[in-house]
């Protein structure tokens, strides 16, 4: 970013149709805010291939990671569990006389590390690692053209927000709650529309109604808005696995490198409002991953 590339590009050709980032062994790809990090990661370290593992799982099967290479931290989900107590300090039991259980979702950093950057303890093993990676990568069958744009369609559709076709600017109104489009015939591909229609969409998530974010007239407030906006567009897309090939002025790139300077943790939280803003817009997508997994 700080050289004016915007490292959330992704067109779906980059793996040649390889998928998303994923688990090598588990063939489970990384979700929430995660992809955005290992995009970063892939391209600071020019990696190809969108598959990861943790030390742990890979030394059970043989591998280690490379000396001198370095591992991604990306956030794992776990939930902590308490028992619910009163005004007075005591524990809730319910009607069997159990304490009331209440809780919520933390997380954790877990380093994993790109395949590129694994290697086997023998010989025998490496082998075995390089098989384990083509098979993985062959074994990924992705869905047409056709049929990702059709369920890009779907999903972006869905949303409640209105959406006017008209003009040549894209922009979401918070006064009016209300999306406006270029004409469709004026985008150059479906998918740099969808992608573009996804931004917009991620903005609509900031009203007060859904998850009421700061959305002021502030330069570096906007700024923010537009990285969360940008950042979302690329999970949404990521999720649909179509292109997120949306061009940001330079301008854009010089005020997110302002935002991220503001604290040390700016990025993760503008990635923790991204994955909200994508996860309710891709909610009956995700809870459709989960049936079928």
């Amino acid at each position: 970013m700080a050289q004016n590339i915007n490292p959330w590009r992704r067109d779906w050709t980059t793996y040649q149709n390889k998928g998303s980032h994923r688990n090598l062994v588990t063939g489970h790809a990384y979700r929430g805010a995660n992809p955005a990090v290992l995009e970063m990661w892939t391209a600071l370290r020019c990696f190809s291939t969108p598959l990861w593992l943790g030390v742990g799982q890979a030394k059970q099967q043989g591998w280690f990671p490379r000396k001198g290479s370095k591992g991604c931290a990306i956030m794992r989900p776990y939930r902590v569990e308490y028992n619910k107590k009163g005004d007075d300090g005591k524990e809730l039991r319910d009607e069997n006389g159990k304490p009331i259980k209440v809780g919520y979702t933390a997380f954790r950093y877990q380093k994993i590390f790109n395949v590129a950057d694994l290697q086997g303890a023998t010989e025998e093993s490496h082998a075995e690692l390089q098989d384990q990676i083509e098979i993985e990568m062959d074994a990924f069958k992705p869905e047409s053209i056709y049929e990702r744009l059709n369920t890009a369609e779907k999903v972006l559709g869905a949303w409640p927000v209105e959406t006017t076709w008209q003009g040549d600017r894209a922009f979401y109104q918070t006064r009016e709650d209300r999306i406006t489009m270029p004409a469709k015939k004026l985008f150059q591909t479906m998918e740099g529309m969808y992608s573009t229609w996804a931004h917009e969409q991620v903005h609509s998530t900031g009203h007060e109604s859904r998850l009421n974010r700061d959305m002021g007239p502030d330069t570096l407030v906007y700024a923010r808005e537009e990285l969360v906006a940008e950042l979302g567009a690329f999970l949404i897309c990521n999720k649909l696995q179509i292109c997120s090939d949306e061009l940001n002025h330079a301008a854009y790139l010089k005020h997110w490198i302002e935002v991220l300077q503001q604290r040390p943790d700016a990025l993760r939280l503008a990635l923790s409002d991204a994955s909200k803003a994508a996860g309710l817009i891709c909610k009956d997508l995700d809870q459709q991953v989960e049936v079928n997994m």
